[in-house]
């Protein structure tokens, strides 16, 4: 068999083929410049790659960044539909990613607040939160700077004032789970 064939049935590329060949890893020998494998030979080669365990990367949480959630502000007619908005820019100090629209992100939260005031007052204090992502740290005294909380020497930025029913520190993991996800 070639290196052809022998790649097809193995489903690996042809390099790898003659990486078997080369080091022994399969029966070949080489005529007229090519290898012609042992179909023996690779069979079980292709035995022993199937019994490998291949280890699988932990499930996590994915944040949903299409997510959208509707409510109705104090004293308006129509409902709102907020998605999340992810912004990326690049300025003098490096790369910035700004995060909006957090209410889709911490819906289950949300939900979860029984009292129809308290929710609606909540939204309205989450309207203007933003988490700030940027790849150059800066060093600041205080770690929370007019309502601004700064994490990891500043290179992530939660504005948050905080509501009773959703405290500063919800955005905060929040700010780090997106984090994660968007690899930044």
């Amino acid at each position: 068999m070639n290196t052809t064939a022998a790649a097809t049935q193995a489903k690996v590329t042809v390099a790898t083929i003659r990486t078997w060949c080369r080091i022994g890893a399969v029966s070949a020998v080489k005529q007229a410049g090519r290898w012609v494998i042992d179909t023996a030979s690779l069979a079980a080669r292709i035995a022993i790659g199937s019994m490998r365990t291949r280890k699988k990367a932990p499930v996590t949480d994915t944040l949903d960044l299409a997510a959208t959630y509707t409510w109705t502000p104090a004293g308006a007619a129509d409902a709102v539909t907020l998605t999340p908005t992810v912004k990326a820019r690049r300025n003098a100090s490096g790369n910035i990613t700004t995060v909006s629209n957090l209410a889709p992100l911490l819906a289950d939260q949300i939900d979860g607040i029984t009292d129809e005031g308290a929710r609606r007052h909540t939204l309205t204090v989450l309207e203007s939160a933003r988490i700030v992502f940027c790849d150059t740290p800066h060093d600041e005294a205080a770690p929370t700077i007019s309502g601004v909380t700064l994490l990891d020497r500043g290179q992530v930025r939660v504005q948050y004032q905080g509501a009773r029913d959703l405290p500063v520190q919800a955005v905060i993991d929040l700010a780090h789970k997106l984090r994660a996800q968007l690899g930044l």
